[in-house]
């Protein structure tokens, strides 16, 4: 071909449109992520919990149906499987006054037990697997392409910098949605297919929606926390570091706080800790009986949380474009 041949030529393939460009960026960023053999490690045993509670379903059902052996060893298992934070006080006598009160409104005592269920698996699966699993994915993702001016590359083509945030926050809202949300359906679905017949959906099926909501509220904000700080840093290392110590020192302080009793144990100082932050939204959510606190309040903390966290995002992606 002669070289006076070459030159510009129109596009034979498909074209995508530009509102999808930040799928790019998601699919290299959950590929990328997907690399990590502590990773896989992490979404195995954030699944497994939602099988196991979904036997404790199962003896509930049957205890139900006038089992004596399904509601003995249910007795003795629940305090092993619970946690015994899900106010479903005192776990065994908590359980044991829900199958009585059961013969007087089995409905709302089944949505209490189910709720108390798949908050123990939300509060379990937060602190062992959520926060070290984001430590892992989120802290290279805005970092590495401060350090290695990726954003020349990036913004190169045609991606805004909203298809861009959009594209890390998928990333990593992916693999919370794959420990929270399916984990949570899947033991809502165990419960489903263990019980007796389909009756039980006439009192949870409002579970799934609020098993959504709950996964929606604690997803959003710890993603742009975490991206924030990723893009505060160009060592990824450091954005790790302030993950998290913002968690166990978040925790620490609240709870130096309370035990002093330098502020009551109602206050909003309880906010310090994220954990407990979280826990309490989950815990409203699922079932108003199960939480303590004004949702009204809880939703406030976390939207001012994610607020300033995508402001500040966005502000850090924005300056080397300014430079």
């Amino acid at each position: 071909m002669g070289i006076h041949n070459l030159g510009y030529r129109h596009w034979q393939g498909d074209r995508t449109s530009s509102a999808f460009h930040w799928l790019v960026v998601a699919e290299n960023g959950i590929r990328r992520a997907w690399g990590s053999s502590w990773l896989r490690r992490m979404l195995f045993f954030a699944w497994l919990p939602s099988i196991s509670m979904g036997f404790l379903i199962f003896l509930y059902e049957q205890s139900e149906s006038g089992s004596p052996a399904s509601r003995a060893t249910l007795l003795q298992l629940s305090p092993l499987l619970m946690d015994s934070d899900t106010d479903i006080r005192n776990t065994r006598s908590g359980v044991l006054d829900l199958l009585t009160k059961s013969r007087e409104s089995p409905g709302e005592a089944r949505h209490t037990f189910w709720s108390s269920l798949l908050l123990t698996l939300f509060r379990r699966s937060q602190p062992f697997i959520l926060i070290p699993m984001i430590g892992i994915i989120a802290p290279p993702l805005i970092s590495q392409d401060i350090r290695s001016r990726a954003f020349l590359i990036y913004f190169s083509r045609p991606l805004s910098r909203t298809q861009y945030v959009v594209g890390k926050l998928a990333t990593v809202l992916f693999y919370v949605f794959l420990i929270t949300l399916l984990p949570a359906l899947l033991l809502f679905c165990t419960g489903v297919l263990l019980s007796p017949d389909l009756s039980v959906l006439s009192s949870t099926l409002d579970l799934p929606l609020r098993i959504f909501a709950a996964s929606v509220v604690i997803a959003l904000p710890t993603a742009s926390l975490a991206l924030m700080l990723s893009s505060l840093t160009v060592e990824s290392r450091f954005a790790a570091f302030a993950w998290f110590s913002l968690w166990i020192f978040g925790a620490f302080t609240a709870s130096l706080i309370t035990n002093a009793q330098w502020g009551a144990p109602d206050s909003g100082l309880r906010y310090l800790s994220l954990f407990e932050l979280f826990s309490d939204v989950t815990a409203t959510i699922l079932d108003p009986d199960l939480g303590d606190r004004e949702i009204v309040e809880q939703l406030s903390v976390l939207t001012v949380i994610t607020g300033v966290s995508m402001a500040v995002l966005i502000r850090r992606i924005s300056a080397p474009l300014q430079a």
